[in-house]
């Protein structure tokens, strides 16, 4: 795995909503100081505000184990994680002492994914009275199969993002390649995971902000993170890739 700073130019491709994707997974997370009685009593105002768009509850507690030389010894429980769900389970909300988070595995345009977002984070707000988070981030999943795009990868994506993949020389011998790209501009880092895995391309585009952001600034720093990992994810997919995927213009 290898990993490289630079700083992003502006891309300026066409938006467009493909009909085909390798889209797994989008989500976001919004971090923030610690709010201890999140972990110490069910949060029972903020369902109330998620329950007619998020149903199904459930709560997650996980406790680690110190393994050495003949012991095992218990970790103390960690505070818990609290999933509000949809009743087809695709969208799931998560709130923890520290964050407050939303995921989907089927999406569809991120006009979409930000009106079912500010639900969560307006009901985070009302509730325990946040003013700004100290990190904000935008996460898209990409896994694209074989048997949805056969014929390799080669084609299919830039050649300068495959690095040795791509090589005339040593592409043949490489089985396989993980790599992470690190962008940054500002006060903001775009992290690109990708490669070969489990004969899957995997593509990873991570765009966050560790500044203070304050609430009333959210909504435009996320349109600007999707918007620009669009930009990142039509750089690093070939024309041929485009075409395969079917696209539409984006109204």
């Amino acid at each position: 795995m290898c990993g490289v700073a630079l700083r992003i130019p502006e891309l300026t491709y066409p938006r467009v909503r493909y009909r085909r994707t390798g889209l797994q997974t989008v989500v976001c997370q919004l971090r923030f100081n610690p709010i201890l009685k999140i972990g110490q009593a069910l949060p029972v105002e903020f369902q109330e505000l998620l329950r007619r768009e998020f149903p199904k509850f459930g709560r997650e507690e996980t406790t680690g184990f110190r393994i050495g030389p003949g012991m095992v010894e218990a970790l103390p429980s960690q505070p818990p994680v609290y999933r509000f769900k949809t009743d087809d389970e695709i969208w799931t909300a998560g709130l923890a002492v520290e964050y407050v988070s939303l995921e989907t595995t089927r999406f569809v345009d991120f006009r979409d994914f930000e009106g079912r977002f500010s639900v969560v984070e307006e009901a985070l707000r009302s509730v325990y009275g946040i003013d700004h988070y100290s990190r904000v981030g935008l996460r898209y999943v990409n896994v694209f199969r074989p048997e949805e795009f056969p014929g390799g990868w080669l084609d299919r994506f830039n050649a300068r993002l495959l690095g040795p993949m791509a090589d005339p020389v040593l592409g043949p011998s490489v089985k396989g390649s993980v790599q992470v790209v690190e962008l940054a501009d500002e006060d903001w880092t775009i992290s690109i995971r990708h490669g070969t895995e489990n004969g899957n391309y995997r593509l990873d585009i991570d765009h966050a902000t560790q500044a203070r952001v304050e609430v009333g600034a959210v909504a435009e720093r996320l349109r600007s993170f999707s918007a620009r990992i669009y930009q990142v994810f039509r750089w690093a997919i070939s024309e041929r890739m485009h075409q395969e995927m079917e696209p539409e213009v984006h109204d």
